[in-house]
C-alpha cells in the first residue's frame, strides 16, 4: 500500500474544513490566515504520524505473511522435500 499521499491529503482535507467553518462565522482574513495556517501545519504532522504507523505494521503484516511456496504448495500440489529424509533421521540419532 502506498502511504506517500496520506499527509497531503489529511493536510487539505482538514484545510477544507477550516475554510468552510471561517465562511460560516464570517472570520477576518488575518484570523482566517492564521487559523489556516496553524491547521495545516497540526495536521500535516498528524498526517505524517499516522503515515509512519502504517508504514511499520505494513511492514510487520509482510514479514508475517506466508505464502503458498513456504508451505510447499505449488499449483495445488504439495512439493516433496528431498532433505525431508537427512532431517528425520538426524533427529532419530539424537
Amino acid at each position: 500500500m502506498k502511504t506517500k499521499q496520506i499527509p497531503a491529503i489529511v493536510m487539505l482535507a482538514a484545510g477544507f474544513a477550516v475554510c468552510i467553518i471561517s465562511f460560516v462565522n464570517d472570520f477576518s482574513f488575518s484570523l482566517f490566515i492564521r487559523t489556516l495556517f496553524w491547521a495545516l501545519l497540526g495536521f500535516y504532522v498528524l498526517g505524517y504520524i499516522i503515515k509512519i504507523v502504517l508504514d511499520i505494521n505494513l511492514k510487520k503484516m509482510d514479514e508475517d505473511q506466508l505464502t503458498a511456496d513456504d508451505l510447499g504448495f505449488t499449483d495445488g500440489e504439495i512439493l516433496e522435500d528431498m532433505d525431508l529424509g537427512v532431517i528425520e533421521e538426524e533427529d532419530e540419532q539424537e
